[in-house]
């Protein structure tokens, strides 16, 4: 019974955007707008068709980092996050110190760490890390804050030790409000990675964006911008049945 809006879920959206691009080809054509101006949706996904192997290798690098720039922003975003809405010293010292570097144009560190590091991987994964640092941050305060004190008298009557109550009881409460700056935080991860390739980059998304400015392949461009859409629903769906799977309770 359940399998039918589950289908749902997934198809209607698909035929939302199916629909949207046959509007699309058929204006196009209808009023003859060139290919260099704006490509049909046929005109870009055969494009994807025939430089799968090109699109795929370049989907296959930015993908990479978008997945350790998640990860190197998502582990300090929920430790310390933890760490102020636990301590109160901790609040006062370091939110408004995240905050002051959170105001920080970090895209304009983009050619500053060129300087740096070169054309590495490193400093595009230290820039996704530090754009998706903070949005974890906050959601991961929200979930620590939002536990209810009871489940520490029951913490404290059984005799649990931190690591018990942590893994038992603060973990699993705030688990849900961490997903939700997970699943916000990996599609912006997707974003920035692009952009950063547009700076600083050899291959990538972003690298093939810019080959196609340079020889104005608009149909070049559209073909990526569908692919690291797909990227980003992708990771998201990922990151959805991820927690569906460690948060059992949550499937309802």
């Amino acid at each position: 019974m359940r399998r039918i809006p589950i289908l749902q879920r997934f198809l209607e959206p698909i035929l939302w955007f199916a629909g949207l691009l046959l509007i699309w080809e058929v204006l196009v054509r209808a009023l003859h707008v060139p290919i260099y101006v704006l490509p049909a949706p046929s005109q870009f996904l055969s494009r994807i068709v025939e430089d799968y192997q090109r699109l795929g290798y370049h989907a296959l690098v930015t993908t990479r980092l978008i997945i350790y720039g998640f990860v190197a922003g998502a582990i300090p975003g929920v430790v310390l996050g933890y760490l102020i809405a636990k301590f109160r010293l901790a609040e006062q010292v370091l939110y408004p110190l995240v905050v002051f570097i959170q105001g920080l144009p970090k895209i304009t560190l983009a050619p500053l760490m060129l300087v740096w590091f070169g054309f590495a991987d490193f400093p595009k994964i230290l820039l996704t890390a530090l754009i998706t640092f903070f949005p974890i941050l906050v959601d991961s305060v929200t979930g620590f804050k939002s536990i209810d004190p009871r489940q520490y008298y029951l913490s404290r009557s059984v005799g649990a030790s931190w690591w018990q109550t942590f893994r038992l009881f603060e973990l699993p409460s705030a688990a849900p409000s961490i997903f939700s700056g997970f699943k916000i935080t990996v599609v912006i991860a997707v974003t920035v990675v692009i952009v950063v390739e547009w700076m600083n980059s050899q291959n990538g998304l972003g690298y093939l964006v810019l080959r196609g400015m340079d020889d104005s392949d608009t149909s070049l461009i559209f073909a990526v911008l569908v692919v690291g859409s797909m990227i980003g629903v992708l990771l998201s769906w990922g990151m959805e049945l991820a927690e569906r799977t460690l948060l059992p309770w949550r499937r309802r």
